[in-house]
């Protein structure tokens, strides 16, 4: 009777202490995905069916675009600082966002959140360039 005991309390113990590995997903309103961000990554397809591109340095071509930190707040209102290396001239800036279903709409333009783990927010819009095509970008915050 021991050895069973003492074997369902090691079942139970093992099974506890496994965890669920999968990334956690946070609420995506203005509250949780306010804070600052860089864009870390940014990829690009022309269509569905064509391969995903890196479209990092397409985005932010100049250096000094790379480190600009983006601060959304939770009064609807956006900053971009240039930040660390700065662009001549300083490209800050301003303007308004929002949180609407699974879009975050940034000075009207609605973007599909893809996902946001309380750290990383990726987003996508279509039909940038060309009808169907796909732009995502991903930002961490700081």
């Amino acid at each position: 009777m021991k050895k069973i005991i003492s074997s369902i309390l090691l079942e139970a113990l093992f099974i506890s202490s496994c965890k669920d590995e999968s990334v956690p997903m946070c609420k995506t309103d203005v509250i949780s995905i306010s804070g600052s961000y860089r864009i870390t990554a940014a990829t690009y397809k022309a269509n569905p069916s064509s391969s995903e591109e890196n479209y990092y340095d397409v985005l932010l071509p100049d250096t000094c675009q790379k480190d600009n930190v983006y601060t959304f707040h939770t009064d609807g209102t956006f900053e971009l600082k240039d930040s660390g290396a700065v662009c001549f001239p300083p490209r800050d800036g301003s303007g308004t966002w929002s949180v609407s279903n699974s879009d975050i709409v940034v000075d009207g333009a609605p973007t599909v959140i893809e996902s946001f783990d309380c750290k990383t927010l990726i987003f996508s819009g279509s039909d940038i360039k060309i009808k169907g095509d796909k732009l995502r970008i991903i930002a961490v915050k700081q």
